[in-house]
């Protein structure tokens, strides 16, 4: 089986994860091509990791109809299914569907106009909210959609006592605190004006509390600092002044992990800072629920609650050693469901629907 992978792009944020995946899938057999844009690093990962890579840039990704150099990549490497990922790569690919004559699979991980999805064969949905949206909101046949959560190459955040005790050096952390975490880029949704004034309500009990928040980039970021002003907790906070690349020194170093968010497609993060045995709490937003189960392998608190999130940070610290190391035991049994080679084999099954080799 001959599969191209069209991501309209040259970055992603989970792009590890990505090319993780697309191994997996070699694994299993998969003879596997990434079309993406030139340069940054998604082309640099593929060609580390022995995944051959062409390189296109179409004419413009608001109008498919002026892309019609994708047919020529196309029938040179004549894949036996298309696998695009984003809005454009579904819209150029499913402009060309008719005169290409290959079957295409379109992966969405947030909302999007039906209209980008255009004669697409399958779809792919990385959350089965974001299925029922497409399906009610934008008129997506339901039958078609199959829900194939996002991977996280978990191996590459999994925690030993050194790893822990480098991490914490090198980030200035003593042994007698507590490093509590999130983590994104810094806008809106995340929800961390939400985890600031979460963190500021609790009671230390005589810990010593330290707040981090992993991640960098969009607009918020003095914003945050503004605020930890406010509160007083502006000593106790970490804060990155650039884009943080590889944040498992930050979830090593960390006790405790948290997701604040108001709206996400599918969360990555929430997987590695399981991947890395953190006891977690996460706002109760949907992709979320799908993941964590509320005092069984972590806990819930609710979106834009600044009280119910430090009642729920409260609960965590006060919990003994042994009822914090239950949620983690737990929740390493979650996340086998979403190791690359298991979310390969749900990949796997969706080509074998669309090329009629059954279910």
């Amino acid at each position: 089986m001959k599969v191209l992978h069209y991501v309209d792009c040259a970055s992603l944020s989970w792009g590890v994860p990505y090319i993780a995946h697309m191994k997996a899938l070699a694994g299993l057999g998969v003879e596997q091509t990434l079309l993406c844009r030139a340069g940054d690093n998604l082309e640099r990962l593929a060609r580390e990791n022995g995944i051959p890579v062409r390189t296109w840039r179409p004419l413009t990704s608001a109008l498919p109809q002026l892309s019609p150099g994708f047919t020529g990549i196309v029938k040179e490497l004549a894949p036996d299914i298309i696998h695009t990922r984003l809005l454009s790569a579904a819209g150029i690919a499913g402009t060309w569907r008719s005169k290409l004559g290959i079957p295409i699979v379109a992966t969405f991980d947030k909302p999007g106009k039906a209209k980008y999805y255009k004669n697409i064969d399958r779809y792919i949905s990385c959350a089965s909210w974001l299925k029922q949206y497409m399906a009610e909101q934008e008129g997506l046949p339901a039958v078609k959609i199959d829900v194939v959560h996002n991977p996280a190459d978990t191996e590459r955040f999994a925690r030993s006592e050194n790893s822990r005790k480098e991490a914490r050096a090198l980030l200035n952390i003593a042994d007698d605190e507590i490093l509590i975490s999130g983590m994104g880029i810094y806008i809106h949704r995340k929800g961390f004006d939400v985890l600031l004034r979460a963190f500021a309500q609790l009671r230390p009990g005589g810990k010593k509390l330290r707040l981090a928040l992993i991640g960098g980039g969009g607009d918020q970021r003095e914003a945050y600092l503004k605020m930890a002003d406010e509160l007083g907790i502006r000593e106790k906070l970490l804060l990155p002044e650039s884009f943080v690349k590889d944040v498992r020194p930050w979830l090593w170093a960390s006790d405790i992990f948290v997701m604040p968010s108001r709206e996400e497609g599918f969360s990555i993060a929430l997987l590695e800072g399981l991947a890395a045995e953190l006891p977690t709490v996460v706002s109760d937003i949907a992709p979320f629920t799908e993941i964590i189960r509320d005092g069984e392998n972590g806990l819930i608190a609710k979106k834009d609650g600044p009280e119910d999130f430090s009642r729920a940070l409260q609960q965590m610290l006060d919990m003994t050693p042994e009822q914090r190391n239950q949620l983690v035991q737990n929740a390493q049994r979650t996340i086998r469901d979403f190791t690359p080679e298991a979310i390969a084999q749900k990949t796997l099954t969706v080509y074998r629907k669309v090329l009629g080799q059954g279910a």
